[in-house]
């Protein structure tokens, strides 16, 4: 637009001098004079378009004139999400959150390859029950009587999880039971055992098959073996009051989970086999156990998470001899309520309350964790 303009100017400025010259014939140096003359205004004028192109392209300059400014992009926000970090990622402050360090703690995640947790631990359960029971008196009657039974244990245990490469880790757990009974019958009388010591010592192995795509959720499968390391229930004078089971038990497991954005699904399915043992009076094979938990975690924040599960396990008879003990079965079901706080870049405070359903089940478990990540 700038250039036809120009041309146009140029070409009208031609005319008005070559006007006057029309009444009378010009010579051939005159016109080739006035046709430099022209040739060199067109070449100022192209030169001068191609400044205030030039300028029209550049950026302003700083005066004292207001110059336009364009606003910054705006800055990412980071958000919480529900998605755990599956096997591991490079970004610390995303595999620290309370949700999936609460996963780990739960054995449904697994620690990144060669990061290594420590997890100091305590628990308390308590069990309460009374009735009517056959007592023999010092004359050897039998009679009818009162009782109540109380049952109390505390657990404090170390366990070590190291993650391992494609997407396996290894725990290990050692746990220091101490152990109460009280039994008080209706007549004033009262019976007080109790028992301490270094409890079953266990090893898993877990690995992760599938990775969440889509409909499918994760899964992770995992082996674990409980060694006899604590007292036999049946060396001691009760068989409440034993820190051990008395035999070996090798136990598979299978999880499941899925992500519902803020909200982790889990459900898990476990089998524990116990091996056959001998003690003085026979052969004993105690009761093999299939265990069902589901649940969820919720992420409330980055820092804190709350979870929820129910938890049921049933438990074969136990034979001696192959002949089955009468009322050795069950069946003991646990409501779970749970909280995890982020306290600081590699500590987890995880707190969880179980409630007792059936019978069998303690009335109520308290346990406390503390979870620290080292590396």
């Amino acid at each position: 637009m700038i250039k036809a303009g120009v041309f146009a100017v140029a070409v009208a400025g031609l005319a008005a001098a070559a006007g006057p010259c029309l009444s009378q014939p010009l010579s051939r140096e005159e016109l080739e004079r006035a046709l430099a003359r022209r040739d060199q205004e067109i070449a100022a004028l192209e030169k001068r378009i191609a400044a205030l192109e030039g300028e029209r392209g550049a950026a302003p300059r700083v005066s004292g004139e207001a110059v336009e400014t364009v606003p910054p992009a705006p800055t990412p926000v980071a958000t919480a999400s529900a998605r755990p970090v599956v096997g591991g990622s490079s970004d610390d402050d995303v595999s620290l959150q309370a949700l999936s360090r609460g996963l780990v703690q739960r054995g449904l995640l697994l620690l990144p390859a060669w990061n290594v947790e420590v997890t100091p631990s305590a628990s308390y359960s308590h069990t309460q029950n009374q009735g009517l029971v056959l007592v023999d008196t010092p004359e050897g009657i039998s009679q009818v009587s009162d009782q109540r039974l109380r049952d109390d244990a505390v657990e404090a245990s170390i366990g070590l999880r190291v993650g391992l490469p494609w997407r396996s880790q290894i725990q290990v757990t050692a746990p220091f039971d101490f152990k109460r009974q009280d039994v008080a019958l209706g007549d004033g009388s009262e019976v007080v055992n109790s028992g301490e010591g270094v409890g079953d010592v266990q090893v898993e192995l877990s690995h992760q098959f599938v990775v969440e795509h889509g409909w499918a959720p994760d899964l992770i499968g995992a082996v674990s073996l409980r060694a006899p390391t604590g007292s036999d229930p049946y060396r001691t004078k009760v068989v409440d009051v034993a820190t051990g089971s008395g035999t070996s038990q090798v136990a598979g497991r299978l999880t499941a989970l899925k992500t519902l954005d803020p909200l982790v699904l889990f459900s898990t399915v476990s089998y524990n086999y116990n091996f056959t043992y001998r003690e003085s009076f026979g052969r004993v094979h105690a009761g093999n156990a299939l265990d069902w938990q589901v649940g969820g975690l919720l992420a409330v924040s980055p820092d804190t998470s709350l979870s929820f599960g129910f938890d049921q396990q049933f438990r074969g008879v136990t034979r001696t001899d192959g002949k089955a003990i009468a009322g050795s079965d069950g069946v003991a079901a646990v409501a779970q309520f749970g909280l995890d706080q982020v306290i600081n870049s590699r500590t987890l405070l995880d707190i969880s309350v179980g409630v007792g359903v059936t019978r069998d089940a303690p009335d109520y478990t308290i346990m406390v964790s503390l979870p620290i990540r080292l590396r």
